[in-house]
C-alpha cells in the first residue's frame, strides 16, 4: 500500500502532473482546497480499488455522518456497504470494469441533527470536487458519484455547486442509493442517473414513494439514461435507517449488480 499526498488539485487541472500508472488498491488523502472560518484543513482519507480494463470511476460518499472509518494505513476497509461497491471493480463478482473510490469526511457531518445540514457546506462539497478531479486525472476515466442515505444530500449539493460554478463536465453519472427524500435535483442535469432503493425499506427519511417522484421528476428534464431499480433481497435489522434493507443488509450482491447493469447499457 502507498499514501500520497495531493497538496493541490484545480490549478493542475490541465497537467497530468496528479496522473499515475500503477493500479493497485490503496489509501489516498487528499488535500482540502476549501478556506474560511468553517473550513477544516484536515485531508479527506479515499480508498481506491482499480478495475479490469475499467470504463468510469466511481466516488461513493457515505451516509450516516459521512465517516467510513479509514486511516492511513487502512489496507481493506471493512463494512458491507465498502464489500458492497468493492464488487464493482471486482470480475469474479461484476464485470469488474469500474474503479471505486471511498470518500471518507475528516469530521462527521451534523450526526445528531434531524437534517444534516453539513453536506451542503462549502468546505464538504469542495472536497468532493477535490476527490472528483483528482481521480478523473489519475485515471482518465469518466467521473461518477454515488451518495448513500444522507449521502444523498451530499450528492444533490454537490451537482447544484457544480451548476452554479458552471463545472458540470467533472461528472459523468450519478447513482442514488436509498438517498434521502428531501434530495432535490434541479435542471439542467444532463447525465445518466440510476436510483436503487430497497422495496421494503422502511426509513422515514428515505421513503420509496418519495424517492419515485424525485426520480419522476429529473427523468421529465433529463434527456440521458435514467433509471430506477428495486431491490428485493436481504434481511431486515433493529434500526431501519442505521441497518437493514435501508443499508443494504445482505443485499450487496443484488446492489452491486444493479448498478454494473446500468453501467453496461452506458458502456457496453
Amino acid at each position: 500500500m502507498q499514501i500520497r499526498f495531493l497538496l493541490t488539485v484545480a490549478p493542475l487541472a490541465a497537467t497530468c502532473l496528479i496522473c499515475f500508472a500503477d493500479a493497485h488498491a490503496e489509501i489516498i488523502p487528499i488535500a482540502s482546497t476549501s478556506t474560511g472560518l468553517l473550513s477544516s484543513s484536515a485531508p479527506t482519507l479515499t480508498f481506491y480499488w482499480p478495475g479490469k480494463d475499467s470504463k468510469a470511476v466511481l466516488l461513493f460518499i457515505p451516509g450516516g455522518p459521512g465517516q467510513i472509518g479509514l486511516k492511513p494505513d487502512t489496507t481493506e476497509p471493512q463494512g458491507e456497504r465498502p464489500q458492497m461497491l468493492k464488487r464493482l471493480s471486482d470480475p469474479e463478482a461484476t464485470s469488474g470494469r469500474y474503479d471505486v473510490v471511498l470518500i471518507d469526511s475528516p469530521y462527521p457531518l451534523s450526526p445528531n441533527d434531524p437534517y444534516p445540514a453539513a453536506r451542503g457546506s462549502t468546505d464538504h462539497v469542495k472536497r468532493i470536487e477535490a476527490a472528483a478531479l483528482y481521480y478523473g486525472h489519475k485515471t482518465g476515466l469518466p467521473v461518477w458519484v454515488m451518495g448513500h442515505s444522507n449521502g444523498g444530500i451530499s450528492l444533490t449539493a454537490f451537482i447544484k455547486y457544480l451548476q452554479a460554478e458552471g463545472r458540470m463536465s467533472i461528472v459523468s453519472g450519478m447513482v442514488a442509493l436509498e438517498i434521502r427524500s428531501e434530495s432535490r435535483f434541479d435542471p439542467p442535469i444532463d447525465m445518466p442517473v440510476l436510483f436503487v432503493h430497497h422495496q421494503k425499506s422502511n426509513c422515514q427519511y428515505a421513503a420509496g414513494s418519495a424517492v419515485m417522484k424525485l426520480y419522476d421528476k429529473l427523468k421529465a428534464f433529463d434527456k440521458a439514461p435514467t433509471e430506477f431499480v428495486w431491490i428485493t433481497s436481504g434481511e431486515a435489522q433493529a434500526d431501519p435507517c442505521s441497518s437493514g434493507f435501508h443499508t443494504f443488509h445482505n443485499a450487496g450482491p443484488e446492489v452491486a449488480k444493479a448498478i454494473d447493469d446500468f453501467l453496461t447499457k452506458i458502456y457496453p
